[in-house]
């Protein structure tokens, strides 16, 4: 009896995946798509019609279309190196040879004949003539077999060199081509999963939103007009709610409106889900792998080693439930947790492993058949503690502790940095659990690597590049960078280069562009002699120290390697800048590096110091409404590339455009700018009147900034004189507006501004005061002390006292940290304590209960004052210092 996907020929498969590559616009994709499933499901209707029983599901189709949903076939373990080899294998290429060089070094760019612009498209130009020419007729129900033979659990390299080399016997060039993205995974579609979903079935989208399994969604929507509603199911995987991230700067919006909130320790190992009804078990990753088979875990308490312990330590009046938690490692001789960056994968732990599989849960979606999605997180948290009884090392329960301010989240915060902990995760008390949603959802995590000035950064050295692949195929689109030896060669210069780890995150595609130009006549196939590389993956070029830049490198932390030469890398690391600042010889050198180490452990946290309450009050405030507004209302007259001319108020300006932003492109700035009659250069001359410059980080933008030749403005000014309602004159460039100016603009400007930006004839307004005290920074106050300050005072006021220094010399802590006599205290100079300590002098509290001043944490009292807020409000009200006897509270 034949099947669905033994009646369409893989040939037809690849014909569509073809045509879909090649079609323009996801609307014309979307069609053929839907052409051919439409053509499946006629085919598998017309079979079911013929033999009832028939299982005619698109399933065995979709699989090989969405192939990143497979979840059913085990890992093929083959990428781009591997495959290069096996198919260097199946067709008796040397290493030394042309073909297999071009085969390993497909990110390579190929000079003269096109030879593809990814892995597959490159084995199909060389292995094209090697194959037959015409199609046997191979089907869909073949290749999905071919396919299990390659991913079982035991099967060996050779053991797939001989499946394929059969499956060579039997397939064209052009099915070879998108076996080969079939196997990797990646099959440069141009249209994304969700729209692919819906072209099969209107409801798929909302049905994958609570599972990832491919095969329940094609069964159940077959047909295009069935309606189903979806919902969690017991043993049925769905997408976890997730973590929205939360800068500490930013805690001060948790708690506007008086939320109380769980916090719980940020775990670092692997999401995961528990199912359970009756008995049986089920385990699923995040990404919806099933892992229950593996010895670690088991159907059953008889097989494995997790639902073992489970099912002794199980309520016995909990017959099902989901559980939503973090799978972590547990060592079992030294009785501590282990974390993703050490080396092993807690998904396949064995009784031989030093680890052990331990489930951490934090929450519960289905109790007893009953979905808990709606009940708030404060009722789930007191359920989930009466599910099963706690055992070490293999089942807890996440702790959590109910907060309600910012001063309990930041020491919450800092009690897991000093525990080197990842970080935390709040949870607001009364929120729902939402499947698949991030923001909004009322769930947080903080992490020390969020914030500017918590984590130690690290300047490192460019040494080489790594192709990139896609869109980037022969562009340098990752970097391995470096320290330098703590030693100097005769010019005193670092004697020797040592590589830490490669780097792509954190660099978007202008500062990718700038470093290319910068490099390209610098890369080099060699390694400089002055440069250690690491041990397995080179990159593909080299760059010799002299002629590189330095970054400056973020990560979560550092990680013992023997794959370095130092012996540590770094992980998850990002960009955060170019040191444009530093000449390549000071870079970080090996011995400033290794001084981070802290212990003897796998994982060195790169936190450098504990947060505080200084690092929320230093938050940048908002730009005011009023300046967004006038932005908003900017338009820009570019239809379909044609300009418009609507002014000539930059007539005879020829303006450079270095970059733009994300929100503004450099091609859309200069095609605005001509609309102005603007003469645009792509390089500044004395000529030009001014450069614009959207991001002042990448190279370019600063090697023009740092010359001081030009005026360089940034996007405010384009912003300015393009508005509409400015465009009757262009007038002189704002000093806010510059990031450096000719000689001749700054003496011209500072006949019209201080050096605070305020102008000696226009009156101010909120918005000029504003720019004016940012650009003064730090409060004088704090640039004081405070005899400095009473001398002060004396100057200005002829020896008597300051009516505005009232406070002058007391140093307050106040009980209730929001009473308003606070901030006329320190109006009225008074310095403010966050804690009690022994430099305190007055303690102000708002009544005299005795409860009050009992739970205050002081060990000695005899030296502080506590004094009722009252005594603040009658200074205040009658400008000098009153009577404080009646004010005081006796303890």
């Amino acid at each position: 009896m034949a099947t669905l996907d033994a009646k369409i020929e893989f040939k037809q498969l690849c014909d569509i995946l073809e045509n879909v590559t090649k079609a323009q616009g996801v609307k014309k994709k979307a069609q053929i798509l839907q052409t051919f499933i439409d053509f499946c499901r006629n085919i598998g209707n017309k079979l079911k019609t013929e033999y009832p029983e028939l299982d005619v599901s698109l399933y065995p189709i979709l699989r090989l279309i969405l192939v990143d949903l497979e979840r059913e076939r085990g890992p093929h373990n083959l990428k781009q190196a591997s495959l290069a080899k096996l198919y260097a294998n199946v067709y008796g290429f040397m290493k030394n040879s042309d073909n297999y060089k071009k085969l390993a070094n497909y990110r390579e760019p190929a000079s003269g004949k096109f030879i593809g612009s990814d892995f597959a498209e490159r084995a199909y130009c060389i292995l094209d003539k090697r194959l037959p020419k015409t199609s046997t007729g191979f089907t869909i129900a073949r290749i999905n077999i071919f396919l299990d033979d390659i991913s079982k659990k035991n099967v060996t390299m050779q053991e797939k060199i001989e499946t394929f080399r059969v499956l060579f016997r039997q397939i064209t060039g052009f099915e070879m081509k998108w076996i080969t993205r079939i196997v990797l995974k990646d099959l440069r579609l141009g249209i994304g999963t969700k729209r692919i979903l819906e072209i099969y079935h209107q409801d798929a989208n909302e049905k994958f939103l609570v599972t990832n399994d491919l095969r329940e969604i094609c069964n159940q929507l077959h047909d295009p007009k069935t309606k189903i509603k979806c919902g969690i199911q017991i043993f049925s995987h769905f997408k976890p709610m997730l973590l929205e991230r939360c800068d500490i700067k930013n805690i001060e919006k948790l708690f506007r409106d008086n939320d109380l909130y769980y916090v719980q320790t940020k775990y670092d190992g692997e999401r995961s889900q528990l199912h359970m009804k009756d008995g049986k078990f089920k385990y699923f990753t995040r990404r919806g792998y099933d892992i229950t088979k593996n010895s670690g875990y088991g159907e059953t308490g008889s097989s494995g080693f997790l639902t073992g312990v489970f099912t002794r330590r199980l309520n016995p009046n909990c017959h099902s439930f989901i559980l939503d938690g973090e799978l972590m490692g547990w060592h079992k001789e030294k009785g501590i947790f282990g974390t993703k960056g050490m080396n092993f994968d807690v998904k396949n732990l064995s009784a031989n492993s030093h680890h052990q599989p331990c489930f951490v849960a934090f929450d519960i979606i289905l109790h007893n058949n009953i979905l808990l999605v709606d009940e708030p997180y404060k009722n789930r948290v007191k359920l989930l503690n009466d599910i099963f009884t706690e055992e070490e090392g293999s089942l807890i329960v996440c702790r959590s502790s109910l907060i309600s301010n910012r001063e309990e989240l930041i020491e919450a915060f800092n009690e897991r940095l000093r525990d080197n902990e990842e970080g935390l995760v709040i949870k607001k008390h009364d929120m729902k659990y939402k499947p698949n949603v991030r923001d909004g959802g009322g769930c947080y995590k903080i992490k020390a690597e969020y914030s500017d000035n918590l984590v130690q950064d690290i300047d490192l050295i460019i040494l080489g590049g790594y192709y990139g692949e896609g869109k980037y195929t022969g562009i340098i689109k990752s970097f391995m960078v470096g320290v330098a030896a703590s030693t100097s060669n005769k010019e005193g210069n670092p004697s020797r280069l040592l590589a830490v780890v490669s780097v792509s995150s954190g660099i978007g595609d202008q500062m990718l562009r700038d470093l290319q130009t910068k490099f390209a006549s610098h890369w080099i196939k060699e390694r400089p002699e002055n440069v250690t590389g690491p041990k397995k993956e080179q990159p593909d070029v080299w760059i010799r120290p002299e002629n590189s830049i330095i970054l400056k490198i973020r990560a979560t932390e550092m990680i013992r390697s023997n794959e370095y030469p130092i012996g540590y890398s770094l992980r998850f690391p990002r960009v955060v800048d170019i040191r444009m600042d530093k000449p390549w010889y000071s870079p970080c050198t090996s011995s400033e590096l290794l001084l981070l180490v802290k212990n003897k452990g796998m994982i060195q946290k790169l936190t450098k110091r504990e947060a505080t309450l200084h690092d929320v009050d230093e938050a940048p405030v908002a730009k005011l409404q009023k300046t967004v507004s006038r932005n908003k209302s900017i338009e820009y007259n570019v239809y379909n590339g044609q300009i418009v001319l609507l002014t000539r108020l930059l007539d005879g300006k020829e303006i450079c455009v270095i970059n733009g932003t994300d929100e503004l492109a450099k091609e859309q700035i200069e095609e605005i700018l001509q609309q102005h009659s603007a003469r645009i250069v792509q390089n500044p001359m004395n000529t030009t009147f001014c450069v614009i410059v959207g991001n002042n980080r990448t190279i370019r933008g600063k090697e023009v900034v740092d010359s001081g030749k030009y005026d360089v403005v940034t996007l405010d000014w384009f912003k300015r004189v393009t508005n509409q309602s400015n465009w009757a004159s262009l007038g002189d460039f704002l000093p806010w507006e510059l990031l450096c100016s000719r000689d001749k603009t700054k003496h011209r400007l500072t006949e019209n501004y201080d050096e605070y930006y305020d102008n000696f004839i226009v009156d101010a307004d909120e918005e000029t005061l504003r720019r004016s005290f940012d650009k003064i920074g730090k409060p004088l106050a704090d640039q004081f002390t405070v005899e400095q300050g009473k001398n002060l005072d004396k100057e200005l006021f002829n020896e008597n006292a300051s009516p505005y220094s009232l406070f002058r010399d007391i140093i307050g802590f106040f009980e209730n940290q929001s009473c308003c006599a606070k901030f006329k205290f320190r109006f009225m100079s008074g310095m403010i304590k966050d804690n009690i300590d022994n430099f305190v002098t007055h303690i102000f509290v708002e009544d005299n209960e005795t409860d009050t001043v009992r739970n205050l944490k002081v060990d000695d009292l005899t030296s502080v004052k506590i004094v009722k807020c009252k005594w603040i409000e009658e200074c205040f009200r009658s400008g000098q210092l009153c009577d404080i006897t009646n004010y005081l509270i006796d303890y």
